[in-house]
């Protein structure tokens, strides 16, 4: 392995050769099924990274050449609403994808759809080929509306203190929404919030935002 790339919360990204990189998990978990759901998808036409290989905390994987999405939109603040329909493209794309029998359901929305839940800004990455979805440590089967519930609630509650212009996560989220089920996913925003209460490490003004943000969607939705 080459130098240093990356360092993520939960792995690190290594050089590997021409046109190749090495994600490694920081605590040895292996990272084999992970690995299997992006050849999976990318075999089901969604746009990920390829695989070559995969043992152990490691995946060797494609290098992806390009900003992620959320670099391109702070630098180019007057296409925020074509960054958020493309979001709800891509998880349109997603939703028509079969889950293999083998993937973990995900809790409180079932389905036998494939599902990133995480697809934000950060884990898309926009190559000269077109925007390719990144770190599927959280995929999971289920039904699709879930996982616009688990982007539109990163969304709304990500603050950004480096946006440009006031309203910057504000247009890219209308635009989302405009590309989705809104009715559909509201009832899924909850059973979201809730499985991030068990499987992440939420900080106490992260739950504040969430709290506030649910509390305002159940208003809108009782209107």
């Amino acid at each position: 392995m080459g130098a240093l790339i990356a360092a993520g919360d939960d792995c690190l990204v290594y050089e590997a050769g021409a046109g190749r990189v090495v994600k490694r998990s920081r605590d040895g978990r292996g990272l084999e099924q992970e690995a299997a759901v992006i050849r999976h998808a990318r075999r089901h036409g969604i746009p990920a990274p390829e695989v070559f290989d995969a043992e152990g905390p490691d995946i060797l994987m494609e290098r992806l050449e390009g900003p992620s999405l959320r670099e391109t939109a702070l630098r180019r603040p007057d296409r925020l609403a074509e960054y958020g329909r493309l979001l709800a493209e891509l998880l349109r794309t997603l939703g028509r994808v079969r889950a293999p029998g083998w993937l973990k359901a995900a809790g409180g929305c079932p389905g036998n759809r494939l599902l990133h839940l995480d697809l934000h800004p950060s884990n898309v990455v926009i190559t000269g080929d077109g925007p390719r979805i990144v770190d599927w440590a959280n995929a999971a089967r289920g039904a699709p509306v879930a996982d616009v519930a688990c982007t539109w609630l990163i969304l709304a509650t990500t603050v950004v203190p480096e946006a440009p212009v006031p309203d910057w996560r504000e247009i890219m989220l209308g635009a989302f929404l405009e590309g989705v089920d809104v009715a559909a996913v509201r009832p899924y925003l909850h059973v979201t919030a809730e499985r991030w209460r068990a499987d992440r490490a939420i900080a106490p003004e992260e739950q504040a935002d969430i709290d506030a943000f649910l509390a305002g969607e159940e208003f809108r939705a009782a209107g």
